[in-house]
């Protein structure tokens, strides 16, 4: 009866997690955050929430920075992006697979963004930034 009561239990917990966690998400140990003006210290978004309203932004720069842990050390990378005239930043987003201290980054409203990352000390950097903006009309 015991080892009823427990296989019932995790079908639940099974099923539950099945429901909470949608097919097209992926689940790794990874993360999203998103800036903008809204969030300017970033948020947590997932793919769905950061695709949604594409069609007021495009996706003007993407970039894979990785750097390896050195033990005892604080590493930092960055990207920059500088558009034409007539390009407007107003969000990025880094996708990492291991927490970061800090993230840098210029204002937004213009054409040119410069992103820094600073690791933990002794870890590694692996992240996707992704700067998206407006391209206005000539």
């Amino acid at each position: 009866m015991r080892s009823f009561i427990i296989i019932t239990v995790l079908s639940a917990l099974a099923a539950c997690y099945g429901v909470a966690v949608p097919p097209s998400e992926e689940v790794y140990g990874g993360y999203t955050l998103l800036f903008d003006d809204i969030s300017p210290e970033g948020r947590i978004v997932s793919s769905a929430e950061l695709n949604a309203g594409s069609d007021r932004w495009v996706k003007l720069s993407e970039s894979i920075l990785d750097v390896p842990a050195v033990p005892g050390h604080v590493q930092r990378i960055g990207t920059k992006y500088e558009g034409d005239a007539s390009v407007v930043i107003t969000r990025w987003s880094v996708t990492s697979d291991v927490p970061t201290a800090s993230y840098s980054f210029s204002p937004f409203g213009s054409n040119l963004m410069e992103v820094t990352i600073q690791s933990h000390l002794g870890n590694r950097i692996y992240s996707t930034v992704t700067i998206y903006g407006v391209i206005l009309n000539k």
